[in-house]
């Protein structure tokens, strides 16, 4: 299939360009958004300036959102125009209409609203609007096709804002004229105006203005059959559009890349662009886009083979394209349903879409014949034009030659007054120099003169040395016989005393080391001790023992034995694990499970508990030191809990494995660590603080016996009530005893 798509690509392309100029509208709270421009709007329903402006910002903001509502507010406006103090509002109402129609692609809609505007300005001579008007006269018509037209009022437009001195709608329109270059096929000239329009846009930062000034040089690159190029300035463009989220240029540029990958025979990047494509000009409501979009869909599909989904995209733009009038897209489409059906061995559909082909394209023969004449006579006017300023370029060229030969002069002559006195500097410095230079000499030959002086005392000194020297060499070799005799002497007696040294230094050192070993396993020991006596002190032995009384006066036997075997349980690993330093966790695990049991049976089920391992951990095999997490959950029950009036009281212990590092958590619901219970008195925060303060103790021991970096922490829940404790201790296996105990 040939790519005649993406050849009439062109009225795609310059319908999504800057072609839109709206100098002449007053925008009230321009950035506001719809919804804060709506509730000023219902608080001001004064028919004035204030009220117009505010539907013509609306109507502004409505345009790619919803056109169609968008043109209720400039007719709102015209509806109350004699009421109006500022009467551009009025021009502004019409050239806003025309800018809706013009997006909705209803062009000549959009040309009678301009013309409108233009009538409007003429009447109060303003300028400012008749060039916008021009220019957007010059766009629709552009849209169209007719390029002879739109030429003639882009030209007016540019000299009316040259006039004005408004860089950036000369840019526009130079853009706008270079486009109708392109179609008339004199792309030098086409590039000629981009290139100078470019650079305007650059300098005010105007990337609306760089992107649609990219997409025509790409499309120029297109014509001129250089696709690489074609892509690289089409890409440029959909960054540009892509950093500022604007969908109509997103649009343009996703369908421009469609048709050109289509032409390089890329299908697959075809329909990725051209999907997008679809997808944003459906948003914008763009129905003359989506006829394009179709049937670049249409032709990739040929390429792929997939003669159906070709034909359905091409009814698809055949239909929009007699909607819109799009004479262009009519042909392309017809032939690309001849191709079709011809693939799909149809020869009756594909002879009568080809006579459509044929008698849409000689109707565009004839327009590009009249474009072409219209091209020739432009072409002249702008040649004499041309030789109008060359003849007034070379006039100021001359003038500017004069002034450059009298600066010149005048450089010379300051060039030689320099030149002299940068001569007499050099003199002067040249002076200066031979002057050193000389006393440099003379400070040489001084030298010269006590060196040899130096060198013949030196000589005379050597003489008298060699004779020394042969009369003490007999004396030096008996003396150094002597004094070797007497330092390998002192040698073997000073070595042998510092072997004694050594080892006495080695066994006071293995004393000292064998001393704070046996320090630290008393203090362990010690502090071991401590936790046992804390927890099985009196009081909880005479606590238990009173509620098993009172189970047996209750008559409550079952109870009382099981509170009787649990506490002798408890009380017997308790006695076997103190006489260890290391227990296993096993064994541990289930004592302190007991231990909580006991307490919640003591106080009545008055609180809950859980213990919870990692499945991975293998208890029998790990080692823990006795009864250093049982302090924390007796703190969690009588300081947390009991007596704190807390109906939901639970407590929560959990050991995980972490990084080869033993986690164990004990947490609480209870009042926390800045709360009080009504059990809580002097001596239970003493008893507290001392347990805590014993656990830390252990776990410096730790530290120190195992070379380990084991820690303890304490402090408030996060946001919710109660107490997390942390211990995180090594691994110690049997092994580790065993190693400890060596």
């Amino acid at each position: 299939m040939k790519y005649w798509l993406s050849i009439f690509l062109k009225s795609l392309l310059f319908l999504f360009g800057f072609l839109f100029q709206f100098e002449g509208v007053v925008c009230y709270a321009q950035n506001s958004k719809v919804d804060s421009l709506s509730r000023i709007l219902k608080n001001h329903p004064a028919q004035d300036d204030k009220r117009a402006q505010l539907l013509l910002n609306l109507s502004l903001n409505y345009l790619q959102q919803d056109p169609e509502m968008a043109l209720a507010y400039p007719d709102e406006v015209l509806s109350f125009q004699n009421k109006l103090k500022n009467k551009v509002l009025v021009s502004d109402a019409y050239r806003a209409k025309g800018n809706i129609y013009s997006f909705l692609a209803r062009f000549q809609e959009a040309i009678d609203a301009y013309s409108a505007g233009i009538l409007w300005d003429e009447t109060i001579h303003y300028n400012v609007g008749i060039a916008a008007s021009l220019g957007n006269i010059g766009t629709a018509y552009m849209s169209q096709g007719k390029m002879s037209e739109a030429l003639k009022y882009f030209l007016q437009a540019l000299k009316k804002h040259e006039s004005l001195q408004n860089e950036l709608n000369v840019a526009i329109t130079l853009m706008n004229i270079g486009i109708v270059h392109t179609e008339l096929r004199d792309y030098d000239l086409a590039m000629n105006n981009y290139q100078k329009s470019l650079p305007i846009f650059q300098k005010y930062k105007h990337m609306i203005g760089q992107a649609h000034t990219l997409t025509n040089m790409a499309v120029l690159q297109m014509k001129k059959k250089n696709l690489s190029e074609a892509v690289r300035y089409s890409k440029s463009a959909l960054q540009i559009g892509d950093s500022i989220n604007n969908m109509r240029i997103r649009s343009r540029e996703n369908g421009n890349l469609s048709a050109y990958y289509a032409q390089l025979k890329q299908p697959d990047l075809a329909l990725e662009y051209g999907s997008k494509a679809i997808e944003l000009n459906e948003i914008l409501k763009n129905p003359k886009g989506l006829g394009l979009n179709y049937q670049n869909y249409s032709d990739a599909y040929f390429q792929k083979n997939d003669y159906v989904k070709a034909k359905s995209y091409a009814f698809k733009a055949l239909k929009i394209a007699k909607e819109l009038d799009l004479v262009d897209l009519k042909r392309d489409a017809n032939l690309g349903l001849s191709e079709v059906y011809t693939a799909l061995n149809k020869p009756d559909s594909a002879f009568f879409h080809y006579k459509l082909y044929k008698e849409t394209g000689d109707s565009i023969s004839s327009d590009e014949k009249k474009n072409e004449i219209t091209r020739m006579s432009i072409q002249h006017e702008f040649d004499k034009t041309e030789a109008v300023y060359k003849q007034k370029q070379t006039l100021a060229e001359g003038q500017l030659k004069q002034q450059q030969l009298q600066i010149a002069l005048n450089n010379a002559e300051l060039q030689k007054g320099i030149q002299q006195r940068d001569l007499q500097n050099a003199l002067l410095e040249n002076e200066k120099l031979v002057s050193e230079e000389k006393q440099k000499q003379l400070q040489i030959s001084k030298n010269n003169e006590k060196l040899q002086l130096s060198k013949l005392n030196a000589l005379s000194q050597e003489q008298k040395l060699s004779q020394l020297e042969i009369q003490q060499l007999w004396l030096y070799g008996i003396l150094a016989i002597v004094c070797l005799a007497s330092v390998l002497i002192y040698l073997l007696n000073h070595a042998r005393i510092r072997r004694l040294k050594f080892a006495n230094i080695l066994q006071l050192q293995e004393a000292e080391q064998n001393t704070l070993k046996m320090e630290y396993q008393y203090q362990l020991s010690e502090s071991e001790l401590r936790a046992i006596r804390s927890q099985m002190n009196p009081h909880f032995i005479f606590n238990v023992l009173n509620s098993i009384e009172s189970y047996i006066m209750d008559n409550d036997k079952r109870v009382a034995s099981r509170l009787i075997q649990k506490f002798a349980s408890l009380s017997r690993l308790i006695l076997e694990n103190s006489i260890k330093s290391l227990v296993s966790a096993d064994k541990e695990w289930k004592a302190l499970q007991l231990y909580t049991e006991l307490e919640a049976m003591r106080y009545n089920n008055s609180f809950t508990y859980s213990f919870k391992q990692d499945e991975n951990l293998s208890l029998n095999t790990i080692l823990l030191p006795p009864m250093l997490i049982q302090p924390l959950i007796e703190n969690a029950i009588l300081h947390g809990i009991v007596g704190s009036g807390i109906q939901d009281g639970h407590i929560s212990v959990t050991m995980q494995l972490l990084d080869k590092v033993l986690i164990i958590t004990v947490i609480d619901n209870g009042v926390g660590l800045h709360g009080n219970t009504r059990k809580m008195a002097v001596n239970s925060t003493k008893e507290k603080s001392i347990g805590l303060k014993s656990i830390r103790e252990r776990i410096k021991l730790i530290n120190d016996r195992y070379h380990t970096s084991a820690n303890f922490t304490i402090e408030e829940r996060e946001g919710e009530r109660g107490t997390v404790a942390v211990i995180s201790l090594p691994v110690l296996t049997t092994a580790t005893a065993e190693m400890d105990a060596v």
